[in-house]
């Protein structure tokens, strides 16, 4: 898995979190259950992550391995740093640490 496609599923994954999350949101309120948004929008970031990797890999028809195993976790963790911070905060924080690996490599 490239770092282009991790953050291309990370873009997906925050896509269909966002979405996921206000539906359930809307349906909580309609029945006045208390709710935590942020829980909330983790706990669905981590499950839509999970299932997108399982896809992925049955898909590409992926072995799994101790690389695989690492970048589907970045991605689960990744997820849900989005769902609670926002995507742009992330992809700008993936950047420079790309950057700060281009510089050491120099």
């Amino acid at each position: 898995m490239s770092l282009e496609f991790l953050v291309i599923a990370l873009f997906a994954v925050s896509i269909l979190t966002n979405l996921t999350v206000e539906g359930i949101k809307k349906i909580a309120d309609k029945k006045a259950a208390n709710y935590s948004a942020n829980v909330l929008a983790a706990v669905t970031s981590v499950v839509i992550s999970a299932v997108v990797s399982v896809g992925y890999l049955v898909w590409t028809e992926t072995a799994i391995n101790a690389k695989i195993a690492v970048e589907l976790i970045t991605l689960m963790y990744l997820s849900f740093l989005v769902a609670t911070n926002g995507y742009d905060k992330v992809i700008q924080a993936i950047k420079q640490i790309k950057e700060a690996g281009k510089t050491r490599q120099q």
